[in-house]
């Protein structure tokens, strides 16, 4: 029995990160301590798996999971960008018809959630379809207002500030919760459904994609609209919520090891309990 099933089953929350880089998967040895698959966090409540967003980083989580016993799996998008998706192909649990799996989204504009992912997986862009697929497939479509409750988990949702739309997710379990706020963009005021998800949480992920330097257009091009915020505003919503750890994440492309170190001192600096995700970071709460 693995290290998160034992902590699931003891009651107790299990996280671990598979991938904290935005944008574009960036492999090498500058990004080596903090990695560099795109988003995806694996979270274990008692017997259910939950998974949010299939990036890269998903791909070595599927591994994983096959060694285990054939179980139930969701996985919970924030939204449909590229990064946020491009490892749910290789995932190797969709290729074992012993597995049964739940995608869990919003339909976007006239799109259903099926057939997102059946564009996503369609000739000339990838060899097979999502027929073809062996996993028991299911779809869950949710809007921001719904909550969702699988056993003794509840999830809430929030609507985030991104081009084209994102959720924001509340997880609760055992008394415990955590929020996972990525590819979200401040405003000049705390965003109110932002901190109404985030209020007492234990752990709060936050888009810290850019500098204030680099958002502002001080270094490079201005950021604004872009859909990302800065670790300064994160920790502005850390604060006003009362949140008890803060993670830096979706890390620049451009944001290698000794950035990220610099970044996550300067962050601890104005909130004690700051960290900068990386790939391997394991919470138990």
């Amino acid at each position: 029995m693995g290290k998160g099933l034992k902590m699931a089953r003891a009651n107790k929350m299990y996280i671990r990160f598979w991938g904290v880089r935005g944008s574009i998967a960036t492999p090498g040895k500058e990004t080596v301590r903090y990695g560099g698959d795109t988003s995806c966090i694996e979270i274990r409540c008692g017997k259910e798996i939950f998974i949010l967003d299939a990036g890269s980083g998903i791909r070595k989580l599927g591994n994983k999971i096959l060694k285990e016993k054939p179980q139930h799996i969701n996985i919970l998008f924030s939204h449909f960008h590229w990064d946020h998706i491009q490892g749910f192909p290789f995932f190797a649990p969709v290729f074992n018809k012993k597995y049964s799996i739940t995608l869990i989204g919003e339909r976007k504009m006239n799109f259903t959630l099926e057939q997102l992912f059946t564009a996503q997986l369609m000739f000339p862009y990838f060899p097979l379809s999502l027929a073809e697929l062996d996993a028991k497939i299911n779809f869950q479509e949710i809007t921001a207002k719904d909550r969702i409750i699988k056993n003794n988990v509840t999830i809430k949702l929030a609507r985030l500030n991104h081009p084209g739309g994102c959720i924001g997710y509340r997880i609760e379990y055992g008394g415990k919760s955590f929020v996972y706020a990525t590819d979200t963009e401040h405003f000049s005021f705390i965003d109110k459904a932002l901190l109404k998800l985030s209020l007492n949480a234990d752990v709060l992920v936050y888009d810290s994609n850019y500098t204030d330097d680099e958002y502002s257009g001080k270094i490079g091009s201005p950021k604004t609209g872009w859909g990302h915020s800065t670790w300064t505003n994160g920790i502005k919503v850390a604060k006003a919520a009362k949140v008890k750890k803060f993670l830096l994440f979706h890390h620049d492309p451009s944001h290698d090891d000794k950035f990220m170190d610099k970044l996550e001192k300067q962050a601890q600096k104005k909130f004690k309990e700051s960290y900068a995700a990386y790939e391997g970071m394991e919470i138990i709460l």
